[in-house]
């Protein structure tokens, strides 16, 4: 194929009419003609497109039967959307980040510990891998009605008015509606247009822009062909390598293709790629056939082997049994095509990642082959829909393409839109991708720490409760052997070091205003400490309670106490409630607990630890 520039950007009135004559015109390479909906784009040959961004299957710390589960499942969806009309394209796009979480910190400590830490994480570049399907709905696939097609393309198929088939679209939405079920485990979301700053964009045609350049930039809706708008920056061709050049740089990219499959394929083969420290593009697609199709394909292969006398035994078992499988349904065939486009900031670092990427596919077993004469087809096979530039397109089953797509990748965590809002704290794998960390899953709080002793536990608490301090939240710390008190102390936090026998600084009585939130917890305190285990209080026991805390409260602040309480609840019943608050009231053995001459805790602190290591070995105190 013959390599050239292609640009579209506006022409100079001085640009030779030799030049515009070998102009590519980019209509060829970008058969996207409009949006028919928010969420459906239609082709220059009537077929319809829908994008979904997933986030994927963390696999690192996944069970092998889990990760064999959810194969299967795969290939269940696979079988049940399958339809020849339909075909699917999947995008894994490696790309450098450098987002970072902001926000205003209360202390100047967790203020410098955040610089420092950015410092670090920042100082060496992360990646995000982002998972995205495309489903393409081609009107129809015979031969007498491409040919159809073909004149359409060739006449009136981009004027902006063409008539969408409303029964194809409405099977189409069901298609799309199918994956969204099948895959919720990916929490597959539809891509749109969307608004900002008063105008309309789309982001279906960013991801395409992205697929095409490397680099994510807004795609704004025209109104004129859609193809127009999703290629701002040139793209060079060269023997092997494609030159993006932008304004401002200029980014190199090699692309490799499958030579020959492995004779085995097994989930998560490739997921070695997904840790490379390089920008990347994974694209692949799978056309559905029909099973009568399917079936003619697998017995032409049949009948070349026995015409040859090919002796590979193993290979004709394979597929009688393939044969058999697919008339049993227990998978569908399809036409697959495999890319990897390579990205590099120069031609030194582009021929070090690709040595590095045909390392990682020879060790999925893939045997690759770098892209040179059909270059350009490669390259723009990358985007859907383009079915006539797909390189060595092969037939493969929906269960290898669940075992070559399986959307593996690794924890992202949500950057925003959390219950708190933005995420407390970045985090780097060991893929070099960001894990954006946060407390909740939607509304639940959810985080547990585990390691070893010596592991980190509180060093990794500490900072999550530094980088809290952003979201303005009160924060009350549990503390163990006093291992957080440097850090609450240096954060101007106040700590209470509580140990037995020595008066806690605790008086809630003193310290908590007659609101109605506070009687009931007054009142759920004093019942735990006069309810004895296994028993319960009754009615008129409650009640004493209930009007004893009522009228402690009418009392000045300073003569508030259980002591005064006990008083009320009545001394005589040696077995009564009264007397069972004997033993927490000033002067009892509990006394210095809960009735201190002043309250110590302060409420309005946006900071407060307390050690309970001596009170865990103490039962009678220690839940109250």
């Amino acid at each position: 194929m013959a390599s050239g520039a292609i640009s579209l950007g506006a022409t100079s009135a001085r640009t030779p009419w030799r030049i515009l004559k070998n102009e590519a015109d980019p209509a060829r390479y970008l058969p996207y003609a409009r949006h028919i909906n928010d969420h459906v784009i239609a082709l220059d040959g009537r077929d319809l497109m829908m994008m979904f961004k997933l986030d994927g299957l963390a696999f690192e710390t996944a069970d092998p039967l889990h990760l064999n589960d959810w194969h299967e499942k795969l290939n269940g969806t696979l079988r049940n959307i399958a339809d020849d009309r339909l075909a699917i394209w999947t995008h894994i796009v490696r790309r450098p980040i450098t987002d970072y979480p902001h926000g205003e910190f209360r202390s100047d400590f967790a203020a410098d510990l955040d610089a420092k830490y950015r410092a670090r994480v920042t100082a060496k570049r992360m990646f995000v891998n982002e998972l995205y399907l495309t489903l393409i709905m081609r009107p129809s696939v015979g031969s007498a009605d491409r040919t159809g097609v073909l004149l359409r393309r060739l006449s009136t198929a981009r004027k902006e008015g063409e008539e969408v088939d409303e029964d194809e679209l409405a099977r189409f939405e069901d298609k799309a509606r199918d994956i969204e079920k099948l895959l919720a485990r990916c929490r597959p979301l539809r891509l749109s247009l969307y608004e900002h700053n008063g105008l309309m964009f789309s982001k279906p045609l960013e991801v395409l822009e992205l697929v095409m350049m490397g680099r994510a930039a807004r795609v704004p809706l025209v109104r004129g062909h859609l193809g127009s708008a999703i290629y701002g920056e040139r793209v060079i061709f060269g023997r092997e390598t494609v030159e993006v050049r932008a304004h401002d740089e200029s980014r190199f990219v090699g692309l490799f293709g499958i030579r020959e499959y492995p004779a085995m394929t097994r989930p998560g083969q490739m997921n070695a790629l997904l840790s490379q420290d390089f920008a990347f593009v994974v694209t692949q697609s799978f056309a559905f056939m029909g099973k009568a199709r399917a079936s003619e394909r697998l017995r032409r292969r049949q009948n070349q082997m026995a015409s040859t006398e090919d002796a590979a035994a193993s290979q004709a078992i394979e597929l009688a049994d393939a044969a058999d499988d697919l008339q049993s349904n227990r998978f569908v065939l399809g036409e697959h095509h495999f890319s990897l486009a390579v990205f590099g900031e120069n031609q030194k670092r582009l021929a070090e990642n690709l040595s590095t990427a045909r390392a990682a596919l020879a060790d999925a077993g893939l045997v690759s082959a770098r892209e040179g004469p059909a270059l350009e087809a490669a390259f723009w096979s990358q985007l859907p829909g383009n079915f006539s530039w797909r390189a060595r397109p092969a037939a493969i089953t929906s269960r290898n393409f669940a075992a070559l797509s399986p959307f593996h990748t690794f924890p992202a965590g949500k950057p925003d839109g959390n219950h708190w809002g933005a995420a407390i704290a970045l985090m780097k794998t060991a893929a070099q991708s960001p894990y954006y960390f946060n407390f909740h899953v939607n509304d639940l709080g959810h985080t547990l720490i585990i390691g070893p002793s010596g592991g980190g536990k509180t060093v990794v608490q500490n900072f999550l409760m530094a980088q809290l301090e952003k979201t303005g939240a009160q924060q009350i710390f549990i503390d163990k052997d006093r291992g957080a008190e440097i850090y609450v102390r240096s954060s101007g936090g106040t700590y209470l070091a509580l140990r037995n026998g020595v008066p806690t600084g605790f008086a809630p009585l003193r310290a908590l205003d007659q609101t109605p939130g506070n009687i009931v917890f007054l009142g759920r305190l004093i019942r735990h400490l006069v309810t004895p285990t296994g028993s319960q209080l009754g009615v008129t026991q409650e009640r004493m309670i209930d009007e004893g805390i009522l009228s402690i409260g009418r009392l000045p602040p300073e003569e508030r106490s259980i002591l005064a309480l006990r008083q009320l609840l009545g001394q005589r019943d040696p077995e009564g409630i009264g007397a069972r608050l004997e033993k927490w009231s000033r002067g009892g053995a509990l006394g210095w607990v809960f009735d201190n001459d002043r309250d110590e805790l302060t409420l309005e602190a946006r900071f407060i630890g307390f050690d309970m290591t001596d009170f865990l070995d103490n039962p009678e105190i220690r839940t109250p």
